[in-house]
């Protein structure tokens, strides 16, 4: 009975959430959240294992990147929703050198 219910509160946000966003002529990108946790936000691999909610810092087993776990998982959904995240310097792949970063 409470999967029911909070499934329905998902499914309630989820819509208010996109009607907000219609109403202020803002673009919403659902993301599932299957293997967020699991997959790289650098190079996209696969881990093999599970991460126990104890360990939270994810490590990349193919590139070694390092990194906070949610941070990981926010920058998985990020390349998901088809953003390009900028990199330290600021630059993405679209914009030249010198732009501000917003």
């Amino acid at each position: 009975m409470a999967r029911k219910a909070a499934d329905a509160a998902i499914g309630t946000i989820k819509s208010e959430l996109l009607s907000t966003g219609r109403k202020h002529g803002r673009g919403v990108r659902l993301v599932g959240p299957k293997h967020t946790t699991r997959d790289c936000g650098r190079c996209h691999a696969r881990t093999k294992h599970a991460l126990p909610l104890s360990e939270r810092t994810y490590t990349c087993t193919a590139c070694g990147t390092s990194m906070p776990r949610d941070r990981n998982s926010a920058h998985v959904m990020l390349v998901r929703a088809g953003f390009v995240p900028v990199g330290v310097e600021g630059v993405g792949p679209g914009r030249p050198p010198d732009a501000q970063a917003v």
